[in-house]
């Protein structure tokens, strides 16, 4: 049965005020609530290193005890990835790629070249939907401009204050933190601040001197030589080697301070529980021979961090799935709640975020295509936890390679880098170095490892008879990804053993990919003529 109550009578008996009260609370909130806009996206904070091997950091397993405490801190707060790639080891390729999710065919970043103008990107996209965005750092890898829109900009050239680069520079960092954090804050919208840190790439600490600060602020710790007890076993322990690597780890502490920069400016700016921050070191492998513009491992694999309050569990680690730059646009917008570009080739690792288990995530492609304007050198990899099969289209036994003047033959005699020189040069009396140095110029079309035995990837098992199966399923995956994915050199793969078909491939790409004058100092090799 209904009864009706009048106004006057819930307002005279003591119980019924406070039922009445409760009420007008309940409904004053629930008309605020459906004023309010949605839940607020997260902030992102996206730092990436510059020439970072990925086992450089403590958390990585790096040699230096308490090299990096910032990002060591980092990892615990949050996950990290023991298995994360670059798609492709050189600098501007792969920062294009990691903000489009596209293959370099697809995407036009096949070198250091723009993007075709019809791609999509994840700041635009992070724009659409009302974030604030910036870019700090390695600003002139990300073309064009007009894909790359941001609110706030700065170059990390030398002409920015006092002839110092702010992406070496702690203080400079935590200050534009702060000062686009508190914008950002008083235009009441969610922000997206990319900061691209300059270390370790070269210019090294010391290379010139010992107050040589290579473009930036002092490092909170200098690495003195004796203190590298661990060369990596793609390269040589010779002493120039370990001295060259102690600038390098000097150079990695100064990044350590810059992350930390950034993250305590994050801190007081309250924000921390509602970002989410991620890093990636580095956007390919140091620059040392088998390293940087490669597809090797140490080319190829990064440290991968991810700090997300409330969603991440703290000091956890995935182990299990292999992620790459290719899934990091994806990845940022799903967790964003932003809509996702449509046909990407990377995809969104949220679940193992989450903690969940993906299936399908057991390996990843890489490549290469250009050492310089008009230098091809294409390489192609599939690589897993503990094998990789290796294409190198380009190696026909006289062609040297040329992956940047740190590598380079012809850099040797110009002392570019300390290592490579002494390398080359205790080669010519070391017949087994030698080999190891010639290796590196000419390279061979086909190598195979299994680093579960070769965590360097030194012993070249194409020819073992009894490895035969499992290259064979890998010469049969990589081209059927190839394939899949509209790779321009899948058929000249496919006829490996008739040059011509690759030849006439790149002879046509380099056609489209024509630049009028090529940059000052790049060699413009002559063109080996195509078969008729």
């Amino acid at each position: 049965m209904h009864m009706a109550i009048k106004s006057d009578q819930i307002l005279h008996a003591p119980e019924s005020k406070a039922l009445f009260a409760v009420w007008w609370l309940t409904a004053i909130l629930a008309a605020v609530a459906a004023a309010a806009p949605a839940t607020r996206r997260p902030n992102i904070v996206f730092i990436t290193a510059d020439d970072l091997n990925y086992d450089s950091t403590g958390c990585y397993g790096g040699p230096i005890p308490n090299l990096t405490p910032n990002i060591d801190r980092l990892a615990g707060e949050g996950m990290r990835f023991q298995f994360a790639y670059s798609t492709v080891a050189v600098c501007q390729p792969v920062r294009e790629l990691m903000h489009c999710g596209l293959y370099p065919h697809r995407s036009g970043a096949m070198g250091f070249f723009p993007l075709k103008p019809e791609i999509r990107t994840l700041n635009q996209q992070l724009r659409d939907a009302g974030y604030l965005i910036s870019m700090i750092g390695k600003n002139s890898h990300y073309l064009p401009v007009k894909s790359f829109p941001v609110d706030v900009a700065i170059p990390a050239g030398p002409d920015f204050d006092e002839k110092k680069n702010i992406n070496r520079s702690p203080s400079k960092l935590a200050a534009a933190t702060k000062a686009f954090i508190g914008r950002a804050q008083a235009e009441g919208r969610p922000f997206f601040h990319h900061v691209n840190c300059g270390d370790p790439h070269h210019p090294l600490i010391g290379a010139k001197g010992p107050t040589d600060l290579a473009d930036g602020d002092a490092p909170s710790r200098w690495i003195t030589p004796e203190e590298v007890t661990f060369v990596h076993g793609f390269l040589e322990d010779l002493p120039e080697v370990r001295r060259e690597m102690a600038q390098y780890y000097t150079n990695v502490r100064r990044l350590d301070d810059c992350v930390g920069a950034v993250l305590a400016a994050l801190d007081e700016s309250g924000q921390r529980e509602n970002t989410i921050v991620m890093f990636y070191g580095g956007d390919h492998g140091m620059a040392w021979p088998f390293a940087k513009s490669n597809v090797y491992e140490n080319s190829s694999r990064g440290g991968l961090l991810f700090r997300w309050p409330g969603v991440v569990k703290p000091g956890s680690v995935d182990t299990e799935h292999l992620v790459s730059t290719l899934d990091f646009t994806p990845t940022l917008l799903s967790a964003s709640g932003v809509p996702p570009i449509p046909d990407l080739d990377g995809r969104s690792f949220l679940p193992a975020l989450r903690g969940e288990q993906m299936a399908g995530w057991d390996r990843v492609y890489t490549c290469y295509n250009q050492g310089g304007v008009y230098v091809w050198m294409p390489m192609r990899c599939v690589r897993t936890k503990d094998r990789a099969y290796i294409w190198n289209a380009w190696s026909d036994g006289r062609t040297e390679y040329q992956g940047g003047l740190w590598s380079e033959k012809g850099a040797v005699l110009k002392g570019n880098s300390l290592a490579w020189k002494a390398m080359f040069q205790a080669s010519r009396s070391d017949p087994e170095l030698k080999a190891r140095v010639d290796l590196h110029i000419y390279r061979v079309p086909e190598e195979f490892y299994d680093l579960s035995q070769d965590r360097f990837e030194r012993h070249n098992l194409i020819a073992a008879p009894e490895r035969r199966a499992e290259i064979d399923a890998m010469r049969a995956d990589l081209l059927a990804s190839m394939r899949r994915d509209g790779d321009p050199f899948a058929e000249a793969f496919a006829q490996r053993d008739d040059r011509s078909v690759y030849l006439r491939i790149r002879d046509q790409l380099s056609e489209t990919y024509h630049r009028p004058g090529p940059k000052q100092g790049a060699p413009v090799p002559k063109k080996e003529k195509a078969k008729k």
